[in-house]
């Protein structure tokens, strides 16, 4: 390969690199969503105590909405009025006193009839926890 060819290689690649750390920088809960699979499950997220989408399958976003309730915010397809969404907090963030509640939200929280409305929290009240969520 001719020298120039290398080089001009050697700057893409680099400049690719450099752009993917920079992603790692940008607001996390604008995450781009998508990795996850789950064969029978409409949707999926590994979510963060801050909002920012670890692994997805079938979620558009998902939002902080205020200490401890996040919106998660389903692909068009799936309706969210006809779900009985599942949600566990994350070992790896939360205190064994750690409380969640899921529902569809209905638009009465998170203002879309599309949406999961997450709560998490401890007895002392709500608190950001990382928390996993399916929807069969």
């Amino acid at each position: 390969m001719p020298r120039i060819k290398k080089t001009i290689m050697a700057v893409t690649v680099t400049l690719t690199a450099c752009t993917g750390t920079l992603g790692a920088f940008a607001a996390p809960a604008l995450a781009d969503p998508g990795g996850a699979s789950g064969p029978g499950v409409r949707a999926a997220a590994i979510v963060n105590a801050d909002a920012s989408i670890v692994r997805s399958k079938g979620v558009t976003t998902v939002r902080k909405i205020a200490t401890g309730q996040y919106c998660i915010r389903l692909d068009a397809d799936v309706n969210a009025a006809t779900t009985v969404p599942v949600a566990t907090v994350r070992w790896t963030s939360a205190p064994w006193d750690s409380s969640i509640f899921v529902r569809p939200d209905g638009a009465e929280s998170c203002g879309d009839s599309r949406d999961v409305f997450v709560g998490t929290g401890t007895a002392a009240g709500a608190r950001d926890t990382g928390f996993h969520v399916i929807v069969p």
